[in-house]
């Protein structure tokens, strides 16, 4: 028992606490990242040890929490369909044990992953069932964050004034345990609600509310988000001024705060507002910056991924040798009593008989040895060719988001330029226009060229094999055009980009949307995202 409690407080200093609530119920706080954290292989690799002890002490409670703290590395390295099996077997012993404080936390968790996914029915059914449970225990934790995570997944659906309620009955639970920090956050999600649409007045009343509550309880970690929030409503409003200030300072609190993903959301917010202060040089340096630090998020969290991945294939690999081994054991411990009684047994039958039952052993041994090598050989190439299959989909992966990157900066360069030509043409310079509009003819058919998206198909059939043959046997109207637009939007490429890709106005995608959906004979109820993600 003490040497289990010294292991729990270890892994307590060398990973992240825990998200667990007791009976008394101590509030947790949501929050986006993860800081000052040990590498999240060391977290799992120490959470692990401590889970294999609790197993072993039949120690149900424990495990169930320790099930959920390995759940909780996988979610902060992305990993999210392991986080999502730890997250399920904790669950399964919540409830056999009957700790239902502990079980809501849990569904919340596994709500925040099907969110994530955007698996917004899952996750709202999830979270219902969170609250259902907390208000039986009249935890009001509880009840707090499982209305504020059903207001977010109703701010998603589009569903404002239920997105509005549900943060409202949040701010109160929150007020009553006088919780600055999640008061703060709930007053940034309403806010958040306000500035979609396109109340930001109020938006940016709750913005500074939150701003204020993170200012007074020196919280320096948050205030590099609420400030881009902030800066980004003034400049929806049209004071840029404003604009650059807060999001000038959100930049600087990014720098000391060494977050980098908050970090490349001012850039692209400096860059937006000194495009409409038409200092294009500086948001062109902006926008530039906004993309390396974005990349350097993207590469990291990658890196930490398949650090993590790997750690956990091996432990499962160490684990499976560790059950062979004892199976082995087990097969020897029964052979050599099997062979004990034998001999007993052939001292009365004589010495003829006890030599044939010891010929038949050890032909039964050698054929147990060879079929057992011949199951590890065809193991290892099954996981040889396992790897194999997982090492080209993430390559195939990689190339399609680097493709489609690489046409998205293309297209928008080119839009650019296009631009600049036609504020030339105005000018009254005349002996300069025909050979500017010529310029402009190229570079639009540079856009629209064939050959970039012929690249993308065939990446494109590597990633999601059969993909345009499906949709052509649902509709034979589909044209070339439409067939790309499909292929972007299930990728869950934004709006703009799919019309930069396209070299289309938002008002055409909307058509272009329109005139598919009746070509694809889809139902009115039926979301066209979901029935492309469903081919």
């Amino acid at each position: 028992m003490a040497t289990f409690l010294l292991l729990l407080f270890l892994v307590t200093i060398l990973c992240f606490p825990f998200e667990v609530r007791a009976q008394q119920g101590n509030l947790q706080r949501q929050k986006s990242g993860v800081q000052g954290l040990s590498p999240p292989d060391s977290a799992y690799l120490a959470t692990k040890k401590l889970l294999d002890i609790a197993l072993q002490k039949n120690d149900r409670l424990n495990a169930a929490l320790l099930y959920q703290k390995i759940g909780d590395v996988f979610y902060q390295a992305e990993a999210l369909p392991q986080a999502l099996t730890y997250y399920y077997k904790a669950e399964a012993l919540f409830k056999e044990e009957g700790n239902q404080v502990n079980s809501a936390a849990n569904l919340i968790k596994i709500g925040k992953i099907y969110f994530k996914n955007t698996s917004y029915s899952t996750a709202l059914k999830v979270f219902q069932q969170a609250l259902v449970l907390s208000k039986r225990e009249r935890d009001t934790i509880g009840i707090a964050e499982s209305c504020s995570f059903i207001g977010q997944v109703y701010k998603q659906r589009g569903d404002k004034s239920r997105s509005n309620r549900y943060f409202e009955l949040a701010l109160s639970e929150y007020k009553k345990l006088r919780s600055s920090d999640q008061i703060a956050y709930t007053y940034s999600r309403i806010g958040s609600v306000y500035e979609d649409t396109g109340r930001y007045p109020l938006a940016l009343k709750y913005f500074l509310q939150a701003y204020q509550l993170h200012i007074a309880e020196n919280r320096i970690t948050e205030l590099a988000g609420i400030l881009n929030n902030i800066g980004d409503t003034y400049r929806k409003t049209g004071d840029y001024q404003n604009a650059l200030i807060y999001t000038k300072r959100a930049e600087q609190q990014s720098l000391k705060n060494n977050d980098t993903r908050q970090l490349s959301s001012a850039y692209r917010d400096l860059a937006k507002t000194y495009q409409h202060f038409m200092k294009y040089d500086s948001a062109y340096y902006y926008s530039e910056k906004a993309r390396l630090a974005y990349a350097h998020v993207y590469n990291t969290s990658n890196n930490n991924k398949l650090v993590l991945l790997q750690t956990l294939f091996d432990v499962q690999q160490k684990d499976s040798s560790i059950k062979h081994l004892q199976g082995d054991k087990r097969i020897s411990e029964i052979l050599s009593i099997s062979i004990v009684c034998i001999s007993i047994l052939l001292t009365f039958l004589g010495i003829s008989i006890v030599s044939r039952q010891r010929l038949k052993i050890m032909k039964d041994n050698a054929l147990f040895e060879t079929e057992k090598k011949a199951m590890a050989l065809n193991l290892q190439n099954k996981q040889l060719h396992h790897e194999s299959l997982k090492g080209e989909l993430e390559l195939r992966s990689k190339e399609l988001t680097s493709h489609t990157l690489q046409i998205i900066q293309k297209n928008q360069f080119l839009e650019e330029l296009k631009s600049k030509l036609a504020a030339i043409i105005k000018n009254n310079k005349r002996d300069q226009r025909t050979e500017l509009k010529e310029l402009i003819g190229l570079i639009d058919i540079n856009s629209n060229q064939n050959t970039s998206w012929e690249d993308f198909r065939i990446i494109y059939e590597n990633v999601h094999e059969n993909f345009f043959e499906k949709l052509k046997a649902h509709s034979n109207l589909l044209t070339a055009t439409d067939l790309r637009f499909l292929a972007l939007l299930k990728m869950n490429l934004s709006s703009a980009d799919i019309a930069t890709m396209l070299g289309i106005s938002q008002d055409s995608l909307r058509t272009t949307r329109y005139r598919i959906r009746k070509k694809l004979n889809l139902p009115f109820e039926e979301d066209l995202l979901t029935f492309i993600q469903r081919i």
